[in-house]
């Protein structure tokens, strides 16, 4: 089974802050936790956030904003509300429920981004309720739901859900699905757990508040539960990206036959989708994109809450370089990937391609070539290119730099937006995974080491670099070089090395950059500041 989706895990998710690991899917987890918890009237009284202490979450959840996108995913608030940065100060004060953070051993530690959330709810009756949720963040914004109540689970937000508790919907469990799925639902999975008397029934979309209030007045129903997809539900489970020949393959049997005509087919048929609303939906992204840098340009001085940098975007853009140095297109795709960034580092909305952390990349790449002759449709199909890429990357590997280091976020959004501009100059199919191996073979053992847990320096200069590193690479391809060495061989070597590295070397902020005599002196002088 595999859920990857080019929109949800790849260009995708939209969010707030500057780590999709430690920003977008703590606020989606907060989300599914709550409803879940809150699904038949009950009210969040309480809720405690647990880190481990040898996790990648405890030394950077204040620096990289996880406690506030845990606080307002379990407010229930939208990412686009404009108090959304205020709501953790006014839940640790106890107003609508209180919130806290502990760093403390958790029982199950298996992976660097483990969390424990703790929910104390009043049912509608008035009586107190403790949920334990197990859980933990895999890069990209993707995530996982493991456990309730001890109760065995796997909840990764790609579809809605509804949990029927009792011995009569585990005996009718095809029934009650079918059922839940009336109209123009689409049932997605039924899942059925005799230890527990549950039966998990995964959905396009939640039925409505009749159909599940007549579930729940059953004789023999112990209990109804749900929560909806944190984002486009994802309706097929095929693998469709774990191995590049097979990408090309079906990019070969398109009338186009391009990368980016592949990445229409395959997403389609993950959502469950027209490929005319498919398409729609990668404009709207790609649009969002352009969007971003352009507010990351009109950014004012005095609105910078960065600890370390100023803002440098429009200076990068305007700045009359020596002739005949770098060049306008590359110029202009640097600046927007530092205007992105600038962007994420404030706390604005921005689209992690494939990260936050490398959130620059992309959009740059697309800013780049949208000053420079390449038309909008020409910038979506290029936008496709990259996400399909980088789909056969998550594939085969991990987003998270917590596991992997730099290379599986900058080094992957690299590769990424070589293959996008090869596609948008003409390149082939085997062109665009070429261009986005030489990426991959020159990232290798790239680590991950932001000075004070913040993701400025250098996830700001490696952006840069990444789109500097993305262009060569797509020109020296186009040019007749040949990469040789297989994608999907580097990106495999790219995960042996990351789990090869120290863990000071993996985004604790204890390694690297982060450990230069400079970057200890300046982190020393902010933390001191009233």
């Amino acid at each position: 089974m595999q859920e990857i989706s080019l929109l949800n895990s790849v260009i995708g998710p939209v969010m707030r802050g500057p780590s999709s690991s430690h920003c977008a899917a703590p606020y989606m987890m907060a989300k599914l936790v709550r409803e879940l918890s809150c699904a038949n009237g009950e009210t969040l009284r309480r809720a405690v956030i647990r880190f481990d202490p040898r996790g990648s979450f405890a030394p950077c959840y204040k620096a990289q904003s996880s406690d506030e996108n845990f606080a307002a995913g379990l407010a229930g608030a939208k990412l686009t509300d404009p108090d959304y940065r205020e709501i953790l100060g006014r839940v640790e004060q106890g107003e609508g429920f209180h919130f806290s953070v502990e760093v403390t051993e958790l029982e199950n530690n298996n992976h660097p981004n483990r969390v424990d959330l703790e929910l104390g709810v009043e049912t509608a009756d008035g009586e107190a309720r403790t949920d334990l949720y197990t859980g933990a963040s895999t890069g990209g914004g993707m995530y996982y739901i493991d456990s309730r109540n001890g109760e065995r689970l796997f909840m990764t937000g790609k579809t809605a859900t509804v949990f029927v508790w009792g011995a009569d919907a585990v005996a009718q469990a095809d029934a009650l699905a079918n059922e839940l799925a009336a109209g123009e639902n689409s049932l997605l999975g039924v899942s059925v757990e005799p230890d527990h008397a549950r039966v998990e029934i995964a959905l396009q979309a939640l039925p409505n508040a009749e159909i599940l209030a007549s579930v729940r007045n059953r004789d023999g129903i112990v209990d109804v539960r749900f929560a909806d997809a944190s984002q486009y539900p994802v309706c097929a489970t095929d693998d469709l990206f774990s191995e590049s020949a097979v990408v090309i393959a079906v990019a070969d049997d398109q009338e186009g036959g391009s990368i980016a005509d592949a990445a229409l087919v395959l997403e389609a048929k993950r959502l469950g989708l027209s490929r005319e609303a498919t398409r729609a939906l990668f404009r709207e992204r790609c649009e969002l994109m352009l969007r971003v840098v352009a507010e990351g340009f009109d950014a004012k001085p005095e609105d910078n809450v960065m600890r370390f940098l100023t803002l440098r975007a429009r200076t990068v853009r305007d700045a009359n370089l020596p002739a005949g140095l770098g060049g306008p297109v590359l110029q202009d795709a640097m600046a927007g990937a530092l205007s992105a960034m600038e962007r994420d580092s404030n706390r604005g909305l921005v689209c992690a391609a494939p990260t936050a952390g490398s959130a620059g990349v992309v959009p740059g790449t697309l800013y780049g070539l949208i000053r420079h002759g390449i038309d909008l449709d020409g910038a979506t199909d290029a936008l496709q290119t990259m996400a399909l890429i980088g789909a056969v990357f998550a594939a085969r590997g991990t987003f998270a730099a917590e596991c992997g280091g730099c290379s599986v976020e900058t080094g992957a959004s690299a590769a990424m937006a070589a293959a996008g501009v090869t596609q948008a100059y003409g390149g082939t199919p085997k062109q665009c995974f070429d261009a986005a191996s030489m990426c991959l073979m020159n990232t290798l053992g790239l680590v991950c080491d932001p000075v004070g847990g913040d993701v400025e320096i250098p996830c700001h200069a490696r952006n840069v670099a990444g789109v500097s590193h993305a262009f060569s690479s797509a020109m020296a391809v186009l040019a007749g070089f040949d990469a040789v060495l297989e994608y999907d061989e580097l990106v495999d070597q790219t995960v042996k090395i990351g789990n090869m590295m120290h863990p000071d070397l993996r985004c604790t902020a204890r390694g690297g950059c982060a450990a230069t005599k400079t970057a200890l002196r300046m982190v020393e002088a902010v933390s001191q500041k009233p």
